[in-house]
């Protein structure tokens, strides 16, 4: 019973509780930009060879900046996507190496990963990335410690783009329903990660054409991540 009791303590104060007081309270995160018309979309758990030069036709039909979160595996795997991304003037942020939960990472583990993540991204685009988002959101103990050196970005809105029965219609509804000032919108360019459908993104791509193209979006501007938290600063300069 006692060793029960002690695993769901480590449970509880290793892996949940921080992750509730971190999300909740904003600690050490951005969760949305200044109050401005700008809106950043980010797209996590990419490069995808089919689905994220899918995404990027989009965005460029749209003149919209995006940021995106990559598994550095991935980055490994399909180097000339990543160099496209960036070449069309987006932004490259990490999601680890592998697309691990930080629940199951001590904290050398986790930052192993950030910098082997780090190390092929630099390689491929010739620029350190400072932007971290960690797998479905999760944090440990130790995780804010562990990613040190980088700005940590969550979200104000995720739509649930990774099941394919979210039709784009629906979806784009749930875009339109996120929309406002200084939002930070979560959605997927791939679809190969456990609880995901592996052909969801198709239906982020059709969704995200029909959001881009309404009238109210119009009113927005669509750019990456420093573009969105660092807005004042800009204004001020």
């Amino acid at each position: 019973m006692i060793w029960i009791l002690i695993f769901i303590s480590f449970i509880l104060g290793y892996m949940i509780l921080p992750t509730i007081f971190i999300r909740k309270l904003a600690i050490g995160i951005h969760k949305r930009g200044p109050k401005t018309r700008k809106i950043a979309l980010t797209f996590d758990d990419g490069p995808d060879p089919v689905y994220t030069r899918l995404l990027l036709d989009v965005l460029k039909k749209h003149q919209a900046k995006a940021t995106f979160f990559v598994v550095g595996a991935k980055v490994q795997a399909h180097p000339d996507i990543v160099k496209e991304i960036h070449s069309q003037g987006h932004v490259i942020g990490i999601h680890n190496y592998y697309h691990y939960s930080n629940w199951l990472l001590p904290p050398i583990l986790l930052r192993r990963q950030l910098k082997q993540a780090e190390s092929v991204i630099e390689e491929v685009i010739g620029e350190r990335p400072t932007y971290y988002r960690p797998p479905w959101g999760h944090f440990n103990l130790f995780s804010l410690l562990s990613s040190r050196g980088y700005e940590t970005i969550m979200w104000s809105a995720i739509p649930g783009d990774w099941k394919q029965h979210v039709k784009p219609e629906e979806l784009a509804t749930r875009l339109k329903d996120a929309r406002e000032e200084g939002a930070i919108i979560t959605l997927h360019d791939s679809g190969d990660t456990l609880g995901a459908d592996l052909h969801a993104p198709r239906n982020t791509v059709q969704a995200l054409d029909l959001f881009l193209s309404d009238p109210e979006s119009r009113t927005y501007q669509f750019v990456t991540i420093p573009a969105l938290i660092h807005a004042n600063q800009e204004n001020e300069g």
